[in-house]
């Protein structure tokens, strides 16, 4: 068996530099080029499509508890409920417009039966109306199948597409956020053949320094160092955005949804006249699943736990004191209605005044939506500040890589040619 030469050894050991050089960089550049394709995705598609869904299902769950309680007046129902439940219905419809733009398949199926049922919705409220313009009970009932449909249809299908959104979210989130072992062994790699080489060299030629091999491994070290630094600063900013932001926006959206759910039950409890103890037991349930049995619990409690900063705590905490008031004025109306007083009930319901359970719950319905848009914020400004740290790294990678290789190259290069 032939023995393998000098000029030979270093051929292989140059070939086996710049393979592993180019492999090194190709594989730091298409992880740059995926983890940019996911912050891009958490930022400008599926963020955004969470964002949507939360407008789209606070729309219709408002639209629904707006539209009982303007059913509560009896005839014309004030101008200012009938404005916020066509504001509701046009913003339900833009979100599906918008939410359209982005989705999957799965998705738009979703957003499809939303469009298809949205018009009956509308229509059987409209129904309501009319005949509870002219005072006639059935509205009543027209009213009960408009919530229902709402509710077993429209709403649910709104929720799943928010669940979707955010499970596209996380998922991105948490590719963008792992860290970067490939780059880091192949870079580790590619310095220890480096340092291989030049003791290589070094023994075979008796010289100590080889300066093509030594700027070789300088540019190695660099192209890890950046690379690995880069990276993991990028993963660090993802994972805060969502233990900072997607995991806070899904209970904040839960307890949102909770809220709008027990503000409709409240409503159609005093529509039904009496029958409505389904709604009221949905009512208590829901409530607790809010703010829990003692007030200081439930989604809130848990959302005040989780919020990772002061501004985040003062807005939650000001949605549960919201929440307690609501739910003792609540007590007031039942105590009313339940004791056979439902003139005074329904008023109490109805009222607009500074300190009335409407504008109590409109209170904590916009603490809540401050405290969505808050987190919401985040978790885009955290995908924004990831892309910043990897800002440039693609380029230098292939400025890095065609150095080192050249370097590589350059430094066996003399040496081979001594032997010729």
């Amino acid at each position: 068996m032939r023995r393998i030469t000098t000029p030979e050894l270093y051929l292989l050991v140059t070939a086996g530099l710049v393979l592993l050089g180019l492999g090194a960089g190709i594989a730091g550049l298409g992880t740059v080029r995926h983890r940019s394709a996911l912050l891009s995705d958490i930022a400008g598609v599926s963020g955004p499509l969470s964002v949507d869904a939360q407008d789209l299902y606070r729309s219709l769950s408002d639209a629904d508890a707006t539209a009982a309680n303007a059913f509560l007046t009896n005839g014309a129902e004030p101008a200012e409920l009938r404005q916020r439940y066509l504001d509701d219905i046009a913003r339900a419809t833009a979100a599906l417009t918008v939410a359209l733009r982005d989705a999957g398949d799965e998705d738009a199926a979703r957003l499809g039966r939303l469009a298809d049922q949205l018009p009956v919705y509308t229509g059987l409220v409209e129904t309501a109306r009319s005949y509870n313009r002219l005072g006639v009970p059935l509205g009543g009932a027209y009213l009960r199948e408009a919530s229902a449909l709402m509710r077993q249809t429209l709403l649910p299908a709104a929720q799943e597409l928010f669940e979707s959104a955010q499970r596209r979210l996380i998922a991105a989130q948490r590719e963008a956020g792992g860290f970067p072992w490939v780059v880091l062994l192949l870079g580790l790699v590619i310095v220890g053949s480096l340092l291989a080489a030049q003791v290589l060299v070094a023994r075979r030629t008796n010289r100590v320094f080889n300066v093509g091999l030594i700027a070789a491994s300088l540019v190695a070290l660099l192209s890890l160092a950046w690379s690995t630094m880069a990276l993991n600063i990028a993963a660090g900013q993802v994972e805060t955005g969502h233990r900072d932001g997607s995991a806070l926006v899904s209970l904040l959206a839960d307890a949102r949804r909770a809220a709008l759910q027990a503000r409709a039950d409240e409503a159609l409890t005093l529509i039904a006249r009496g029958n409505g103890a389904v709604f009221e037991q949905d009512f208590g349930a829901v409530l607790t699943d809010l703010i829990g049995p003692d007030g200081t619990g439930g989604l809130l409690g848990r959302a005040l736990s989780q919020a990772p900063t002061a501004a985040d705590r003062a807005v939650i905490e000001a949605a549960r004191g919201h929440a307690r008031r609501w739910s003792d004025l609540h007590g007031q109306v039942r105590k009313l209605d339940d004791g056979g007083d439902y003139q005074k009930a329904v008023t109490m319901a109805t009222d607009t005044g500074p300190e009335s359970l409407s504008t109590v719950f409109g209170r904590l319905d916009a603490a809540m939506t401050d405290a969505l848009a808050i987190t919401n914020q985040r978790v885009s400004r955290q995908a924004g500040h990831a892309g910043n740290a990897l800002g440039g790294l693609g380029v230098g990678l292939v400025l890095i890589t065609a150095g080192l290789v050249t370097a590589a190259v350059l430094g066996f290069r003399p040496r081979i040619g001594e032997y010729r």
